[in-house]
């Protein structure tokens, strides 16, 4: 599969690296993913600079609608997608179909896209990565 998942609790934080072309039903099973690990309020890094893909507009509607009942309700976290700007397609249109769901936005370099997590311009009381604050609250010192 061109697509790594890696889940860190203790960060609070997903990193999704996208390699070679990726299809439809990988995104739709990584989101799969996403949801049975009940990980809705992680921040998430998505990188895609080293993948293409044919994913349509609707498609990402679907994969977008994707949620588990136990989401429902929860805060999201914030979404950095590192991305190429030379190849827009899935980042692009899944920031655009989810924005106003929670803080969404497109990087060209992984350094900024961690940056923009740490520095909580994305927490709006989510949690912020690698730190001690969830949702606003020092859990620990």
């Amino acid at each position: 599969m061109p697509i790594h998942i890696d889940i860190s609790p203790i960060n609070r934080l997903v990193v999704i690296v996208a390699h070679g072309q990726v299809t439809p039903e990988e995104i739709a099973d990584i989101r799969a993913q996403l949801i049975a690990a009940k990980v809705p309020g992680y921040a998430r890094i998505i990188d895609t600079t080293a993948s293409s893909s044919t994913v349509t507009r609707e498609q990402v509607e679907k994969i977008a609608a994707m949620r588990g009942r136990a989401d429902e309700g929860v805060k999201r976290g914030a979404v950095a997608f590192v991305v190429d700007p030379h190849k827009p397609g899935f980042a692009e249109a899944f920031a655009e179909i989810t924005k106003g769901e929670r803080p969404i936005q497109l990087f060209t370099s992984l350094h900024a896209a961690r940056r923009w997590l740490i520095d909580g311009g994305a927490h709006g009381g989510a949690s912020v990565p690698g730190s001690a604050i969830h949702n606003g609250i020092r859990v620990w010192s």
